[in-house]
């Protein structure tokens, strides 16, 4: 068995060799194939090898003479460019020396620049290739014309649109609370069409590096800009007279007339409306600066003060308007302040479209330096004018000043928005103004006060009647209190006042502050008033009349603070205020009273007759020689007291009541118990001259007190 399989494995041994045998001899002639195929290829590349190079060595050359005919041609093409880009040059003058020499809007200003660009660069080509051509003299000469030119094109556009803004179209400026390009777009300072052509020539003058027309332009647009003003100014003075008022009068009726000499009446309706805004802006500034001049106590017009108010600005017979401020004036101001603001917008919108953008904020401050240098003049002269009637004792004249303050302070951040890239020397103008009439108002307040002090010195009222120096100090205070939040910058450099906010809690708003600053000034008012009053009123012998002459005056100066906002004020800083006052005229009435001593000493006194001897009927010669002289001397006094007391003057009609009233309470009980106890006593055979006067007799005697007329 073992050895079968042995036998077979042989014979397997056996028949694998023999298939690896025939394997390796199929390799063997592959290889030789593929030996021979190898030897056939090498030797067919190196056929191919011998064949290009004998192709390489016939091709070259043409190749390369192929190259040089290339560059030749190139070459030549080339200078022939170039001869043609130099002799081009050569007859740029002539060709356009034609458009030149005409005006640029002859063919249009965009065909001009074409030209002055050729011969730009025409200059350019000379000047760096051949300096010493002939040729060079006429393209500079040229081109020097063509530039004066546009230059005079330039300036004559300007020129033509030189024309200040129709008033009617500034007035509607006013109007608008706010400003945009929107609302602007209707001030036409240059039609589009001719904008686009000086904005075309502009570049091309900057690019050139022409800047004298930038000059031009700012000169130009300031005297149109200053123009405008101007037309503004002339069209509201004549519109006043037009409507048969003064300049100064601000609300005269009737239509305005406009500038043409013919219009419509939808066009006068239009003019007046517009007007009429530009009077509202004014009288919303000044308030109540006329109507406020009033004479008398609050709500009573036939309170009767000692003296005659002085008019606002009024100037007497023979003065020149220039003397005192006028109330024209000021609201021509007012719109001078708002109208430049509205133009100088419409004047930089024009010259960002005009001016190179790195030029506009230098242009456009040349535009504004004289028409702000205007604006500070005439506000300086306003000044001067308060400063005038100020000086006159027309302290009303600094409410026109506070109103002017008030509007150009309003204005402010408009301005600086608008100035915002100027430079400081333009936005300090502005600020110029407000510290100018900051200033006129601070010496006026300071002013007004030694006025309050000195104006006691003035002849005392005979009647007792309230002081002028009173009710001229209460009607300016009041007058005050709209322009609390205006004053309170001028009243803080007042350390005095500025200490008396110390008793304010922390955190309190402007407003409120203001509101006290205001209430601290008003309380140094009242308090120089009172030292006046007082000290003046030692002048009066009546010691009588000094009472009541103090009594007016306190009574009036309680009664304005309670009936306007004074009081609140003036509580802010002196939280007495109220009961200081009404203590001062309990005390005046107290002093008042003394004036019955005189009467009373023949009605209570000590020596009498004793009642058991009237009751017994057995009186004396002495007594009988007693009670006429009470009664007689009673007459006498009262006919006296009488007499004196109508001369009084108490114009406050619940003051005087009272006083009435006290007076009754006080004397009538006293004389009914002294009629009572004498009128049926036999005293006399002559009784109706010593009872001349029943009870009710003195109580008409002293109700027809404080009236000269009784």
């Amino acid at each position: 068995m073992m050895i079968e399989q042995a036998v077979e494995k042989r014979m397997d041994v056996s028949r694998q060799l023999e298939k690896e045998m025939s394997q390796l001899g199929n390799l063997r002639e592959v290889l030789s194939r593929s030996s021979q195929v190898a030897t056939n290829v090498s030797s067919i590349l190196d056929s191919f090898e011998h064949r290009l190079a004998r192709l390489e060595t016939t091709i070259l050359p043409l190749y390369q003479q192929t190259g040089n005919l290339q560059r030749r041609q190139f070459n030549t093409e080339k200078t022939l460019q170039e001869l043609d880009y130099v002799i081009s040059f050569y007859n740029v003058a002539g060709q356009v020396e034609g458009v030149i020499k005409e005006r640029p809007s002859s063919n249009g200003v965009p065909q001009y620049l074409k030209a002055m660009d050729r011969l730009a660069e025409t200059c350019k080509y000379f000047e760096q290739n051949n300096p010493q051509s002939v040729e060079i003299e006429n393209v500079t000469s040229l081109f020097e014309i063509g530039t004066d030119a546009l230059s005079k094109e330039f300036r004559d556009e300007l020129k033509k649109y030189q024309k200040p803004v129709p008033p009617v179209v500034t007035l509607e400026l006013l109007d608008e609370e706010e400003l945009s390009e929107d609302t602007i777009s209707g001030v036409e300072l240059v039609p589009p069409g001719v904008r686009e052509d000086l904005r075309a020539i502009a570049t091309w003058l900057d690019k050139h590096h022409n800047t004298d027309r930038l000059t031009v332009y700012a000169k130009l647009r300031s005297d149109a800009l200053s123009q405008s003003l101007k037309a503004l100014r002339d069209y509201q003075r004549s519109s006043s007279i037009e409507r048969g008022g003064t300049p100064g009068s601000v609300n005269s009726p009737g239509p305005l007339r406009a500038r043409v000499a013919k219009m419509d009446s939808v066009a006068k309706s239009r003019t007046q409306k517009i007007s009429n805004r530009a009077n509202r802006m004014f009288q919303k500034a000044i308030t109540g600066h006329v109507s406020s001049r009033r004479q008398g106590s609050p709500g009573h017009t036939s309170y009767s003060l000692h003296g005659t108010l002085t008019p606002p600005h009024a100037t007497t017979p023979g003065t020149v308007g220039e003397e005192g401020l006028e109330d024209s004036d000021v609201e021509l101001y007012l719109n001078q302040v708002t109208a430049l603001h509205r133009l100088a917008f419409a004047e930089l919108l024009l010259s960002q479209q005009l001016v190179p953008e790195d030029r506009v904020t230098r242009t456009f401050e040349l535009i504004l330096r004289d028409p702000m240098d205007q604006l500070v003049a005439e506000g300086e002269g306003l000044a001067a004018q308060a400063r005038r009637s100020v000086s006159r004792g027309d302290h009303q004249a600094v409410l026109s000043v506070l109103a002017m303050l008030r509007h150009v302070t309003s204005m402010q951040p408009e301005y600086d928005r608008l100035l915002t890239n100027c430079q400081t020397s333009i936005r300090s103008k502005f600020a110029a103004i407000i510290n100018m009439l900051q200033d006129t108002c601070v010496k006026a307040l300071e002013g007004f006060v030694e006025s309050v002090k000195s104006d006691g010195e003035r002849a005392l009222p005979k009647d007792g009647t309230v002081h002028e120096v009173t009710s001229n100090a209460l009607i300016f205070t009041e007058q005050l209190l709209e322009y609390a939040a205006t004053l309170s910058p001028m009243l803080q450099r007042d350390p005095s006042l500025s200490a008396a906010l110390s008793n304010l809690s922390k955190g309190v708003d402007q407003s409120h502050m203001a509101k006290a600053l205001l209430g601290a000034y008003i309380k140094r008012v009242l308090v120089n008033l009172g030292l006046a009053l007082v000290s003046r009123s030692e002048a009066y012998n009546d010691s009588t009349l000094r009472a009541v002459f103090r009594l007016n005056n306190y009574n009036y100066i309680l009664k304005t603070l309670h009936s306007s906002e004074l009081l609140n004020l003036v509580s802010l800083v002196e939280p007495l205020c109220d009961k200081m006052y009404n203590d001062q005229i309990m005390e005046q009435k107290r002093l008042y009273s003394q004036s019955w001593s005189r009467v009373l000493h023949y009605l209570v006194n000590h020596e009498d007759v004793p009642q058991s001897v009237i009751q017994a009927g057995k009186l004396r010669d002495r007594d009988r020689q007693l009670i006429k002289d009470k009664f007689a001397g009673f007459n006498k006094e009262m006919e006296e007291m009488s007499k004196v007391q109508r001369s009084y003057s108490i114009p406050d009609r619940e003051l005087r009541e009272s006083l009435k009233r006290d007076n009754m309470e006080y004397i009538l009980p006293k004389y009914q118990a002294f009629y009572d106890k004498y009128v049926s006593v036999t005293f006399t055979k002559n009784t109706e001259k010593y009872i001349k006067y029943s009870p009710a007799d003195v109580s008409n005697m002293v109700d027809k007190f404080f009236d000269v007329a009784a």
